[in-house]
């Protein structure tokens, strides 16, 4: 998506009347040129900064992006995010969310994922029925690392 950023970011530079030398507080001028050459990628806290510089929201920007991108209208891109944010908050996303910042500090997670007892049953059922792991890892969909991990599981 660098180059729908690159064309969206220049047009609404110059729609603003803000100059490299402008946003020189925001970014490297250097950099801002590469990005709207289509040279560079922004990153999220570069974007931040570039928006609230323009005077627009960030999610505006994106917006505009994305319907470049996907060839359709920056309302239906936004109107899109707005039903999958309240399917999220509904399910109670947002409150999980602070509790993964508590004091604005993102929370320590145990390294690693939770074996799935469902899987590690059925390679341990395909395993007793005399399969390989990679007959196993097929038949489960699953990636080899996985039915690996599982093989020896009881």
């Amino acid at each position: 998506m660098k180059e729908e950023l690159a064309a969206t970011l220049r047009v609404i530079r110059q729609l603003k009347g803000a100059r490299y030398e402008a946003l020189s507080s925001t970014i490297n001028p250097k950099h801002l040129s590469m990005i709207e050459r289509g040279d560079a990628q922004a990153t999220l806290p570069t974007l931040l900064k570039l928006s609230e510089s323009l005077g627009i929201s960030v999610l505006t920007l994106l917006g505009l992006c994305l319907a470049v991108r996907d060839q359709k209208s920056p309302e239906m891109e936004l109107e899109r995010a707005q039903h999958e944010l309240k399917e999220l908050v509904a399910s109670g996303a947002l409150e999980i969310i602070k509790a993964n910042l508590p004091g604005g500090t993102l929370a320590k997670r145990a390294r690693g994922t939770k074996a799935d007892a469902e899987r590690v049953s059925a390679v341990q059922t395909l395993k007793q029925q005399g399969k390989t792991q990679a007959e196993a890892a097929r038949e489960l969909g699953l990636p080899t690392s996985t039915v690996h991990r599982y093989w020896s599981k009881s």
